[in-house]
């Protein structure tokens, strides 16, 4: 993923660095080991429909990120610079080519692509969606600790997928996994731009800490097996 410590952007984040760091780099780990755990619990059973199962609530939230990133621009995208409410529109359109890619992926194991959140990833658009109702940089905030706790699942579904076959979700999680390069880095980089006043502050750190203890868990076999 892309090293958010190398981000250019103001120094909005200078007094949080460390504990933005340390939360970014936790969920990432866990959400690493969650997935590792999943793929070790789906080689007792390698059923196809397992795999949907735990891809399903990936693909809700590529969706969910296309209605919370154009509602963010309709809301406050006039207190952000033209360069930026481009830099969201596009990322908004990349999550909604994500959403149309693992769907295919999804249908082509035999699951059923989702058009409403499902129950294991109510908790976590609920928040996200709390985050912006509260202040205009929490769901930036929330979403960009979400976006990279997905990178800690890339490389252990790549080798899963060469031990398992399974070379279509490997080629579409290649495909996603680029464009989340530019996802994180950009979340960080206006994070750190329009921080101004400890106020913004509190309310980035509020989101980053509430969805890094969100954020991981639909990656887990309970997760999965609570909702076949």
């Amino acid at each position: 993923m892309v090293n958010v410590r190398n981000v250019r952007g103001g120094d909005g984040l200078a007094d949080i660095r460390a504990e933005v760091d340390d939360i970014l780099e936790s969920v990432i780990e866990n959400t690493r080991q969650a997935t590792e755990d999943f793929f070790e619990s789906y080689g007792e059973n390698p059923d196809p429909k397992i795999l949907s199962a735990w891809i399903e609530p990936r693909a809700w939230r590529e969706i969910d990120y296309v209605f919370l990133l154009n509602e963010q621009i309709r809301r406050y995208g006039m207190q952000f610079s033209r360069k930026h409410i481009t830099l969201l529109a596009k990322q908004s359109f990349q999550e909604a080519e994500h959403y149309e890619m693992v769907g295919e992926v999804i249908e082509s194991l035999g699951g059923t692509v989702p058009k409403s959140v499902p129950a294991q990833a109510k908790p976590w658009s609920d928040f996200l969606w709390d985050c912006l109702e509260r202040h205009p940089l929490a769901a930036i905030a929330a979403w960009n600790v979400s976006e990279t706790s997905a990178s800690g699942s890339f490389e252990p579904t790549f080798k899963a997928g060469e031990k398992f076959g399974f070379d279509a979700v490997v080629k579409v999680y290649k495909k996603i996994a680029i464009d989340e390069k530019f996802h994180v880095g950009l979340g960080v980089q206006i994070l750190s731009d329009y921080a101004k006043t400890d106020h913004d502050r509190e309310e980035i750190l509020r989101a980053m800490r509430g969805m890094r203890d969100l954020a991981w868990k639909t990656f887990t076999p309970a997760s999965v097996k609570a909702n076949i």
